[in-house]
């Protein structure tokens, strides 16, 4: 269903896109530690690109941590969890759940799923570090 009222106009779309450039700039420009600061900061942006630019520079080594931490924080978003959860899992090139699943406290499975995908990010850097 196709709803005018939630579609953007051409001007909010080309602003959008502009705070979204900057944005990937600003966050491009800080290391992955000032980007870790801002993930205890639970600061975030408001365009996504400060997700994009972590899943493009982390390593699960660097990062894995620091976003599963993210993960069991349930004052936490659940868009910033499911985001989180998102790079965690190409971090850790886990394809076993959606990003979702790790995100939805009220979900039965949800601490099952999160244990486990603990399990596996400890088992994988576990393996990079020997």
């Amino acid at each position: 269903m196709n709803d005018e009222r939630y579609e953007m106009s051409d001007s909010s779309k080309t602003a959008f896109e502009a705070e979204a450039r900057e944005e990937r700039a600003y966050y491009d420009s800080l290391s992955i530690a000032d980007l870790h600061a801002l993930i205890h900061e639970r600061r975030f942006g408001r365009t996504g690109m400060f997700w994009q630019s972590l899943r493009e520079r982390a390593t699960l080594l660097t990062s894995g941590w620091t976003l599963l931490e993210l993960l069991e924080r349930r004052s936490v978003s659940r868009e910033a969890r499911t985001q989180a959860a998102g790079v965690l899992l190409h971090l850790a090139d886990c394809h076993d759940w959606p990003a979702e699943a790790l995100a939805d406290d009220a979900d039965p499975e949800f601490e099952a799923r999160l244990h486990e995908l603990r399990r596996v990010v400890n088992a994988r850097i576990r393996a990079m570090t020997a």
